[in-house]
């Protein structure tokens, strides 16, 4: 799974205008460390992630920007999962020296999002924006709470907004990062 700026980049690039609750929500879904319900949540344990996908459109409210968000970012994974992670995988798994190429993905996903929150032009109107969305007009039937949205919200901020701003990711350079968001959002609007 990409890092929560990468969410907001894919999100940025289908609606820049969306409104607050649309970019909560493109976070949300990984509000939680169990990892089973992190898998549950993600479709992950699904025979087929896309159909879970379609299925979880057709229940979503169509005016529910926080749901709408939600679901954007489950499509983000399922593409990310397919696409990035392999290629990373592959990579480190090859280098005897890293023998865990899951903390090596987690470093440079983490320096990847904190890279594009201090340097992504548009990324201060839309922080600005998220830490002043009422978190308590959520409305839905998807497994979180206001409290956790809220508490996970405040920490996602508090983490990029104490990251170094030369914080560079080796593996996921500013143009990769940008074609994938491109392309993955053209991908979306036609699921959609």
């Amino acid at each position: 799974m990409p890092s929560p700026m990468i969410h907001l980049l894919v999100a940025y690039e289908i609606n820049p205008k969306a409104p607050d609750l649309f970019w909560v929500g493109n976070f949300a879904p990984d509000y939680t460390n169990d990892r089973k319900l992190k898998d549950e949540i993600h479709f992950r344990n699904a025979a087929n992630r896309l159909e879970a996908l379609r299925q979880l459109r057709k229940k979503i409210g169509n005016n529910n920007p926080f749901e709408l968000g939600w679901l954007l970012h489950l499509f983000v994974d399922t593409c990310w999962d397919e696409e990035m992670i392999p290629t990373f995988q592959h990579k480190y798994n090859k280098n005897s020296i890293i023998q865990d190429w899951f903390i090596k993905y987690r470093e440079e996903t983490a320096l990847a999002s904190f890279y594009l929150y201090h340097h992504m032009d548009w990324a201060p109107q839309i922080w600005t924006e998220i830490l002043n969305t009422n978190l308590f007009t959520i409305t839905t039937e998807l497994p979180i709470t206001q409290c956790e949205a809220e508490w996970y919200r405040d920490r996602l901020y508090k983490r990029h907004s104490e990251s170094n701003i030369n914080s560079a990711s080796q593996e996921y350079n500013e143009e990769k990062l940008l074609d994938f968001s491109q392309r993955t959002a053209q991908k979306y609007m036609e699921f959609l």
